[in-house]
């Protein structure tokens, strides 16, 4: 019960139309197949009626998830180029385009659903020529893999390598960070949050890929065979200090890293 009744504050607090959002989630798919978020901010955001759909917009706009302006600071008035891994719907991405006006975002996202209305909000908050969609899944080779698709637009969405034993899924196109990097001439700002993908691309990307880089935020998962402790290892050997970890669990949360010595880091 406590939880219900914070999530209507924050639905209240964030979004203008908290009551069309409340009354939407309460009948589900059978009332609204998707739902549009008006944050007081200026920002629509659309996703897929489904739970693991709905929760990002809660983490961005109402919960701050990523810090994004205290951990920024005054690079968000630079012509910053960002890498973005598991885009989802586009919460991060438009969030960040409307804080920083110069920055030029690159989305990864290999749900079709989901990138459909990534790139959707993106032109509803006028946004499509500095936030770019690509349907696929940041790995460590080019080629194609399988999505666990958990429904439409969700954000549970995982490939199938990341699970011992998994099988079944849809097919969907991959790229690897290296190449990714190399297209744009190097990011500054990464962002990942690939439901366990993190530890595959990395660990098998070159470190030069990773010179470029200043900032980097992501969201770490359980593995099978791998963990927290090797991700954090790989980036301070590329000059990445972590400057705030937000543990769920011993296997899962949120790190802020970032090159020493940079203002709002």
């Amino acid at each position: 019960m406590r939880r219900r009744v914070y999530r209507v504050r924050q639905t209240f607090g964030a979004f203008t139309n908290g009551a069309s959002i409340l009354l939407r989630l309460a009948g589900g798919r059978r009332l609204s197949s998707s739902l549009t978020f008006k944050t007081r901010t200026g920002l629509v955001i659309s996703c897929p009626n489904v739970p693991g759909a709905r929760v990002p917009m809660y983490e961005i706009f109402a919960e701050d998830c990523y810090h994004l302006e205290s951990f920024l600071g005054s690079a968000l008035k630079e012509p910053l180029l960002v890498i973005d891994i598991g885009a989802h719907v586009g919460t991060f991405a438009c969030e960040l385009s409307r804080l920083a006006p110069q920055a030029e975002i690159w989305c990864f996202e290999p749900s079709p659903t989901t990138a459909g209305y990534l790139s959707r909000n993106a032109a509803a908050n006028g946004f499509s020529s500095r936030i770019h969609v690509t349907e696929a899944a940041v790995t460590a080779e080019v080629g194609e893999t399988q999505l666990l698709d958990n429904g439409g637009g969700s954000g549970l969405n995982r490939l199938a390598s990341t699970q011992d034993g998994s099988t079944g899924g849809i097919a969907v196109r991959t790229t690897t960070f290296d190449k990714v990097s190399a297209d744009i001439g190097g990011a500054q700002l990464v962002k990942i949050d690939c439901e366990g993908g993190e530890y595959d691309f990395v660990l098998g990307s070159s470190p030069q890929s990773w010179d470029s880089v200043q900032r980097l935020v992501l969201e770490y998962h359980p593995h099978p065979r791998h963990n927290w402790a090797e991700l954090r290892q790989f980036f301070a050997d590329r000059g990445l200090e972590v400057v705030e970890d937000e543990p769920a669990t011993p296997e899962q949360g949120t790190a802020w890293l970032a090159r020493p010595g940079l203002s709002g880091a």
